[in-house]
């Protein structure tokens, strides 16, 4: 990013860096609760690959015939000048696309992200001002944002589409829809992303003369049909995801806060990617202790870091390892260990004695009907 503070430069040297995009966003999104995730997304930290190599590496990633798949298809909808593509957008919107214009951002050789984002800024303001001859397809743009006080450029592997009004935004994914249906966490991430995308697409929208309802709430996704590589399209409302977007997005902590906050003998995060093992996965500790955690087996999907603070969450024995249902279920108790304590008969403080009720009132529910041996013992 951007006017990145110089002290979280330094505690980013020699991590694996990551590009923004919209994943990256929406990934910060789903984990921005956590301090240590906030700091590693400002610092711009790969955290999928930061412990590689050791027995916390994260087990995900695309993988090199996911990666090929992907851009075949991708290539697959710009064939014929976007024809795929804008048959799709025909066929699911009823729009008329004999003489669509179509403006590909990608092409370019030496265009880097911030000019993409000047002529996306004023393709967008020809479309919402209804200027004559403006594009009626975009194909890899570029929006900029202020994510916790610092300037991101995010490269939305997706399209816009105006044909009239309303415009639409889009997610273009390689994964199969089988019969109509997809994996559920795939699409439940590319809804996540394109939420995201028509976000700050509406507030592009606004920031050129424009109004935001001029972007519609209706995202696009677009998959593989079937095994092979035909398109088919889903489309589906997501205000909800929208709000919930820009409500965390407005509420992240600024970069030089969180750089403020750091003790002097904070690690870095490149002690965390290079080196012994060990010494790394003892760095990480002290840093996590340090920032900050806040695991939930949610993270299991979009954090790299995911399988240390599991770890961490264990041997601490939070209740949120097991889920926020559990979480709910248990106010003012962090602590499994304390909670087993309470069932067991222990003294109540007044805030856990409501809960504590329960605890013991289950915990005998459990021993009554509990299975004996043969000798009649639980």
């Amino acid at each position: 990013m951007a006017n990145t503070p110089p002290s979280l430069q330094a505690l980013a040297a020699g991590a694996p860096p990551r590009n923004p995009n919209v994943r990256t966003l929406a990934k910060y999104a789903a984990n921005s609760s956590c301090r240590l995730a906030t700091l590693g997304f400002a610092a711009r930290v790969d955290f999928d690959k930061l412990l590689a190599g050791t027995r916390f590496a994260a087990p995900f990633g695309q993988s090199p015939f996911a990666f090929r798949r992907g851009n075949r298809f991708e290539e697959t909808l710009r064939e014929n000048g976007h024809a795929p593509l804008l048959g799709l957008l025909g066929e699911a919107l009823d729009y008329d696309t004999a003489n669509a214009r179509v403006e590909n951002l990608r092409k370019g050789a030496g265009r880097t992200m911030e000019d993409r984002s000047v002529r996306t800024r004023a393709l967008v303001k020809e479309i919402v001002s209804g200027k004559r001859g403006a594009p009626n397809l975009l194909d890899g743009a570029v929006l900029s944002r202020s994510i916790g006080g610092t300037m991101a450029y995010f490269e939305a592997d997706a399209v816009a589409a105006h044909f009239e009004r309303p415009i639409h935004a889009g997610e273009i994914k390689s994964f199969p829809t089988v019969d109509g249906q997809a994996d559920p966490d795939k699409m439940g991430a590319a809804i996540a992303q394109v939420s995201i995308y028509i976000l700050l697409l509406r507030e592009l929208a606004e920031e050129v003369g424009g109004k935001a309802d001029q972007v519609t709430d209706q995202a696009l996704v677009i998959t593989a049909k079937n095994t092979g590589l035909q398109p088919t399209i889903v489309v589906k409302s997501v205000g909800r995801e929208i709000d919930r977007a820009a409500r965390i997005l407005a509420q992240a902590p600024t970069a030089d806060q969180l750089a403020k906050d750091l003790s002097p003998r904070v690690p870095g995060f490149g002690v965390v990617a290079a080196g012994d093992p060990v010494a790394r996965i003892e760095a990480a500790h002290e840093l996590a202790e340090q920032v900050g955690t806040n695991y939930r087996p949610e993270c299991l999907s979009s954090c790299g870091l995911s399988r240390l603070c599991r770890h961490r969450a264990r041997e601490e024995g939070c209740a949120s390892r097991v889920g926020s249902h559990l979480v709910r279920l248990l106010p003012n108790i962090d602590n499994l260990d304390r909670a087993t304590e309470l069932a067991d008969g222990a003294k109540p403080t007044a805030d856990e004695q409501s809960v504590a009720e329960q605890l013991q009132r289950a915990a005998k529910l459990r021993l009554a009907f509990a299975p004996t041996d043969k000798r009649g013992r639980r």
